[in-house]
């Protein structure tokens, strides 16, 4: 269960891409379940990407005929992030290019990041509430803004649980957006439980979990890797925004017929029927890039419940968050490692037609009746469908989850059906040899 306290408490921090407080961030992931924590000092630059300082806003004034009427020092969000300082007159039209507003939310901080991800240029801008600044007359306006940029470093939390098998599925969210609880603090902390979870599990493959800001830091993070380290990452999910009570959507791998992107569409497909679906960065946009990178090339699907109305903008807080979607985000996540845990290939015992009504075995599923009403249900139809052909499928090259796929039958339902198969010798059930075993839909 996420801890909304815990959530409430990281809100509170001045946090972002290399900021001090991004330290106690960290003591208070580490609170959650064991992380490491992985630094980058500012100023180190790979592929043109650069680690920005530590940045901090000293004085932050805009001022009217000498009167105060914005102070950018009450709020992580109210200077736009990675601001240089500047002193001096301007015009309304000038400064109207130096302020950011939303009208939809009248009295909160909207949330402007660009500049984070370019610290080799010279910017400034303030992140004004539109009920302050709505009524601000033409004429000149003083600006004072003092920031400094410091020697600093980058952090990414990373948590690890081992399995037999060292293939590694990559669960991710962003750690940068200051005061901003579904994006993605609420990701980070959803991505903590549940390696807190899985620390109480013995599993065949392995997963890492990397919390570290958005692009900048997981591009920091993998340019450490070695290719035999790249190699063992097999495939992801970037988690965001967990906790409204908008609907799940997923958004699907680069290639998106891979096993990470039928498995998480069963899922979620099973938790929401309803379920949208959309292309790799049709529907928001994240760290999936660096993981699909040339070279990296992890399929790293995305979930989230996007769109939501308050997204960057500082009401985007504890208030909007639903503690049981934030339950039920968590739940399908779990599921999702449960599947790729449980699947197992299905090797034939026997050779010709098995009687499977015979009391000794007892496996079969009712069919229609022309002249019986069994009362059978779609599901029970659906099962029955699949009986027959069934049996060709115990190849030991095809999955569970790959027929349950293919009959459209729950992975569940059908693995329990399997073992009863096992127990009566007629098939033995064995874990996949890798991830590397699933070839992608229609292959």
């Amino acid at each position: 269960m996420v801890d909304l306290k815990k959530l409430d408490r990281l809100l509170q921090l001045n946090i972002g891409i290399s900021q001090a407080a991004n330290r106690e961030m960290m003591d208070i992931f580490n609170n959650v379940t064991p992380i490491r924590v992985r630094r980058y000092p500012a100023g180190r630059e790979y592929n043109g990407w650069v680690v920005p300082h530590d940045w901090v806003v000293k004085k932050a004034h805009i001022r009217k005929k000498g009167k105060i009427l914005f102070d950018g020092t009450v709020h992580p969000m109210a200077v736009a992030g990675y601001s240089s300082s500047f002193h001096g007159t301007v015009s309304k039209k000038e400064l109207d290019k130096h302020l950011f507003t939303k009208k939809e939310f009248p009295a909160a901080y909207p949330f402007h990041s660009i500049y984070n991800y370019r610290p080799w240029g010279k910017h400034w801008g303030f992140c004004v509430p539109y009920n302050v600044c709505k009524k601000w007359p033409a004429g000149d306006y003083e600006i004072d803004l003092e920031t400094e940029f410091k020697e600093g470093e980058m952090l990414a939390g990373e948590c690890r649980h081992p399995g037999e098998l060292k293939d590694t599925v990559v669960f991710n969210a962003h750690t940068c957006h200051p005061c901003q609880a579904n994006d993605d603090m609420a990701g980070a902390l959803v991505v903590l439980e549940l390696f807190k979870w899985l620390a109480t599990q013995k599993t065949r493959y392995s997963y890492l979990g990397v919390l570290a800001p958005e692009h900048v830091g997981t591009v920091f993070y993998l340019s450490d890797f070695s290719d035999k380290e790249v190699a063992e990452l097999k495939l992801g999910c970037f988690v965001e925004m967990p906790g409204t009570k908008t609907p799940l959507v997923l958004q699907k791998s680069f290639e998106g017929n891979t096993i990470m992107d039928r498995v998480a569409k069963y899922v979620l497909g099973q938790e929401q029927p309803r379920l949208r679906v959309g292309e790799f960065r049709t529907v928001v946009g994240n760290d999936e890039t660096v993981w699909e990178a040339p070279g990296i090339e992890v399929p790293m699907v995305s979930i989230s419940r996007w769109p939501y109305r308050q997204y960057h903008t500082s009401d985007d807080n504890v208030k909007i968050m639903d503690p049981e979607r934030l339950e039920q985000f968590l739940e399908c996540l779990k599921r999702i490692v449960r599947v790729f845990e449980d699947d197992r290939t299905i090797e034939r015992r026997f050779r010709g037609l098995v009687s499977l009504a015979n009391p000794k075995y007892n496996l079969y599923i009712e069919r229609p009746d022309p002249v019986v009403d069994k009362g059978l249900s779609p599901m029970d139809l659906r099962f029955g469908r699949m009986q027959d052909p069934l049996p060709r499928y115990f190849d030991g090259k095809h999955t569970v989850f790959e027929i349950s796929e293919k009959f459209d039958v729950p992975f569940e339902k059908l693995s329990a059906y399997l073992r009863e198969f096992e127990r009566k010798g007629l098939i033995k059930l064995q874990p996949p040899p890798s991830l590397d075993h699933y070839k992608p839909a229609g292959a």
